[in-house]
């Protein structure tokens, strides 16, 4: 019984970075920029919108590209990394550039703010875009997750914002509760079953699409199946607050150095992550190349890797191939995780698509 007993236990981790999300046809962070304004130039409008305008004045005047005029395929864009870790840091510093103020007493002032949440809009617009039609990914992961009898003992972490996961999961089985590892308002007001003891585990460490905040009652809200942030975007004047009628912001942490994890609910899906990875045997990434920016998730993973009884009981895989994808990044990306977590890693040629067709073999 005992055996039995610790068996039902063994937990393996699925962790989802940007790789998984690109599978099923969102963009890939260096294409980010360069498709958003391509997805603009393509729609029939009479008028740009506010933000757009701002948008292509940033890019214009802080990087030189002419967004309405240049050839997108040739322009030499930031990654969405550092246009957002300029401005975060900028913020950070209380410091401005010439032509884009912090906060002061001009009219003008704290364009800043505006643009990273400009920014933040621009991803939003552009994966709603190109995830209106999905290969069924992470359908097909979780469904056979479920047939083999391991995704009550999996959990899953995720950098994404997409709710693509949180979909597949509520549309096959929803009966089975996801837990978020934070409190929404709508467990109060009976529109959001709160997860018990069998809900299955999904972490969001950077935020999600579908999770709205309000500053003024500090809560959180969710809005199932659809993406809450883009809708603050098209239709801001009915994305507020019930009770105090603020309007809702974003709780999304963007992939730069200076994240920005003060917020309450932040720290708690990052405590509740490490918690239950403390107690994980095998951690699959899955679409994540470990990059340098992301300190706080090395940071993570080395811990649950060395506050264990056993450190080297921790077993690792990595699935991150794709199509066309170079030998030497594949060899850049394997010392990154060999450097960092060891020689306990087992680096494979697979895609996040091969294991969603098998994830037994691995598991």
């Amino acid at each position: 019984m005992a055996n039995k007993l610790k068996k039902d236990k063994l937990k393996t981790a699925i962790f989802l970075g940007a790789g998984a999300s690109a599978a099923e046809g969102a963009p890939i962070q260096t294409n980010l920029f360069k498709d958003y304004f391509k997805l603009i130039r393509s729609r029939d409008r009479h008028a740009t919108a506010e933000h757009e305008r701002e948008l292509a004045t940033f890019f214009a005047l802080m990087f030189d590209i002419d967004v309405d005029n240049d050839n997108l395929d040739k322009a030499l864009f930031p990654t969405f990394e550092e246009a957002l870790g300029v401005l975060d840091l900028a913020d950070l510093k209380n410091e401005s550039f010439k032509d884009f103020t912090n906060i002061n007493f001009a009219s003008n002032s704290g364009r800043i703010n505006f643009l990273r949440l400009y920014l933040v809009y621009l991803m939003a617009d552009i994966i709603n875009n190109s995830l209106r039609t999905s290969k069924n990914i992470h359908r097909d992961l979780i469904r056979k997750l479920k047939s083999n009898g391991d995704l009550a003992k999996t959990i899953f972490i995720s950098t994404n914002y997409d709710i693509l996961c949180d979909n597949a999961i509520q549309d096959q089985y929803p009966s089975n509760k996801i837990d978020y590892g934070v409190e929404f308002v709508n467990y109060k007001e009976g529109s959001f079953e709160r997860p018990d003891q069998d809900s299955i585990k999904l972490l969001k460490l950077h935020g999600s699409l579908n999770w709205l905040y309000c500053p003024t009652c500090n809560i959180l809200r969710i809005t199932p199946y659809e993406k809450g942030v883009y809708k603050l975007m098209v239709d801001p004047s009915s994305s507020y607050c019930r009770k105090c009628e603020t309007v809702y912001s974003p709780i999304i942490v963007p992939p730069t150095f200076y994240k920005d994890l003060s917020k309450v609910f932040l720290s708690q899906v990052w405590n509740r992550a490490e918690n239950e990875l403390s107690e994980v045997e095998h951690l699959i990434f899955c679409g994540y190349s470990f990059p340098d920016a992301d300190i706080h998730i090395k940071y993570l993973i080395k811990r649950i890797q060395k506050n264990r009884r056993n450190p080297q009981s921790l077993k690792i895989t990595v699935i991150n191939n794709h199509t066309g994808k170079k030998a030497e990044t594949k060899d850049e990306e394997k010392l990154r995780f060999k450097r960092f977590l060891g020689n306990n890693v087992n680096y494979t040629d697979w895609g996040f698509e091969d294991f969603a067709k098998k994830p037994k073999i691995v598991m």
